[in-house]
């Protein structure tokens, strides 16, 4: 996102996804691959179904957020207008799946991992979701901050309940879907 002004969001992002993926084969395999067992349906149920409510969430709380700071309608329309830079979120849905599977890994996966060995599971989930805000900083976007801060709570209590990554990875799949492809709030 700090590059957002100089590198094209989809190369950004695709990059630090490949990068990710590749670090974390080399030096957390374990944890990976512990996350990535065979996922109960019941785990990508659930997931899509907090997907698709945190999207009406969002199409529902978007409009009264606007109404009450004017500013993040302009926000919002920057990250969208970042998202269609070419090749845009439909052509670049394949690399899309990569950034949430990168994301999900180093957050939900490693993150909460290395930090219930310490914290305890739910501590964990609040620190990495505090660790997943911090790259949003470079937006400069409170209401994204606010946003990312929100998810990261969600789909970490979803990676501590169900015990794997398939019910966080369903949720932020079906909600980067719905909200940022298929029915944009901007």
């Amino acid at each position: 996102m700090g590059l957002r002004e100089d590198v094209n969001v989809w190369i950004g992002t695709g990059a630090a996804a490949v990068v990710s993926i590749v670090l974390l084969s080399l030096w957390a395999r374990a944890s990976i691959r512990s996350s990535l067992e065979r996922p109960a349906l019941q785990s990508v149920v659930v997931g899509v179904a907090v997907g698709v409510a945190m999207s009406f969430a969002i199409w529902w709380l978007y409009p009264l957020s606007i109404a009450i700071l004017p500013p993040i309608e302009g926000q919002v329309e920057t990250l969208y207008a970042l998202l269609r830079q070419p090749p845009g979120p439909i052509r670049a849905f394949p690399l899309l799946l990569l950034v949430v599977a990168a994301e999900e890994l180093v957050w939900r996966g490693l993150a909460i991992d290395v930090f219930s060995k310490m914290l305890g599971p739910w501590q964990a989930v609040l620190v990495s979701a505090l660790l997943y805000v911090l790259p949003q900083i470079a937006f400069r976007s409170p209401l994204l901050m606010i946003i990312a801060l929100l998810c990261g709570l969600v789909w970490g209590a979803l990676r501590v309940r169900f015990k794997g990554l398939a019910a966080p990875l369903s949720a932020h799949i079906i909600w980067d879907v719905l909200v940022f492809i298929m029915y944009p709030v901007a």
